[in-house]
């Protein structure tokens, strides 16, 4: 039996990412776009500008605890952004790397999960579960390791 056209070589020709790879690509460019936004609205509470509907939603603790931070808050959101940013676009490109990292972060955050449903007797916070399996079933699919694997050498 012949394996279908997307495994190898001939995926890079026609310029064929695998649907796993594109959906957590997906998944980490609106995570990066989230934490950008984040870093701006950071940015306004930071410099004390109230005058926006959105600021005024937050809790006063909390726009406390931002402000009493400074610019660190804002200034480490917008780098997480740009990495998650980064991560994504090489993703899509078939880079090795990018994937290894995806794949180690989330087994890191399914032990911490665990590791806090498990303390805490929370049956609950297993739901903070799903994006990290999903990222580990959608990366290493056999189209998705065979990307990787011929993706990394362009």
């Amino acid at each position: 039996m012949s394996r279908p056209a997307y495994y190898g070589r001939p995926a890079l020709v026609a310029r064929y990412t695998p649907a796993g790879v594109q959906v957590v690509a997906l998944v980490q460019y609106l995570g990066a776009v989230l934490l950008i936004a984040a870093a701006g609205l950071a940015t306004l509470i930071a410099r004390g500008v109230t005058r926006y509907a959105v600021v005024d939603r937050i809790p006063e603790a909390v726009r406390h605890g931002v402000a009493g931070g400074g610019l660190v808050i804002p200034i480490t959101l917008a780098l997480l952004g740009l990495f998650w940013f980064v991560i994504a676009h090489h993703l899509e490109l078939g880079r090795q790397w990018a994937r290894t990292t995806v794949l180690v972060l989330s087994v890191l955050t399914g032990a911490a999960v665990g590791y806090d449903a498990w303390r805490s007797r929370d049956p609950d916070l297993l739901l903070g579960l799903a994006l990290p399996l999903l990222y580990l079933m959608l990366l290493n699919t056999r189209a998705a390791r065979s990307w990787f694997r011929y993706g990394s050498t362009t």
